[in-house]
């Protein structure tokens, strides 16, 4: 009998906000702050760690998911890029999973049934050697992302803000892709408008939620 696959996930909370112009991610949401949608979806997964990236407000996580079964670790070298993030993350899930998941912090709308989808391409098809799973919105990849374990030490020569491009570009070949239509779920959070945007969704009375956000 096959053992059950071990996937964590890694949350990059760590960026500076500079087109919101204030630090949204701790901005109110739906009775909560923004970020703690893309922890609670992980865990909802039933992901395991699940690793909060945070930048110079590391204690401020922690007291804000002290009810949450998560690992928050700080990243002295923020400011540097996604790509320093990305490494204090990976090197939490080395030797602990078969896979880990990259989300954004500021994606509330990644859904539970795009993450199912996602666990299940990766679970079907790593026997093809399949070692990258992503969503497609309207023909742009976009996250969250699962990667093989393999890879996870190709990820400590990034530098930057490319994230892991140059490390999906190079597997590319070993990547699918699922295309999915509720294209909010990929929404990303950096504007004022889109905070706006966000919050008339999420509202109670809002009528145009969309599908899959709940």
């Amino acid at each position: 009998m096959d053992q059950p696959l071990r996937i964590g996930a890694v949350v990059l909370a760590a960026g500076m906000s500079t087109r919101m112009g204030r630090p949204k991610l701790w901005l109110p949401l739906g009775g909560k702050p923004l970020f703690r949608y893309s922890v609670e979806t992980a865990l909802g997964a039933g992901l395991q760690p699940v690793v909060v990236v945070a930048g110079g407000d590391a204690e401020r996580f922690r007291r804000e998911t002290a009810d949450l079964d998560v690992r928050i670790v700080e990243n002295p070298d923020f400011q540097k890029g996604m790509s320093s993030s990305l490494k204090v993350g990976i090197r939490q899930l080395q030797g602990q999973v078969d896979a880990g998941f990259i989300l954004l912090a500021d994606q509330p709308l990644v859904s539970r049934a795009l993450m199912k989808a996602l666990v299940h391409e990766y679970r079907v098809n790593r026997i093809r050697g399949v070692k990258i799973v992503r969503p497609l919105f309207q023909g742009v990849p976009g996250h969250p992302v699962v990667l093989d374990a393999a890879l996870f030490p190709f990820f400590e020569n990034l530098e930057g803000d490319e994230g892991g491009r140059s490390v999906l570009q190079r597997f590319r070949e070993a990547m699918k892709v699922i295309p999915w239509d509720d294209l909010w779920t990929g929404v990303d959070v950096d504007t004022p408008e889109d905070y706006e945007m966000i919050q008339e969704w999420l509202s109670p009375e809002g009528d145009n939620r969309p599908a899959g956000s709940s």
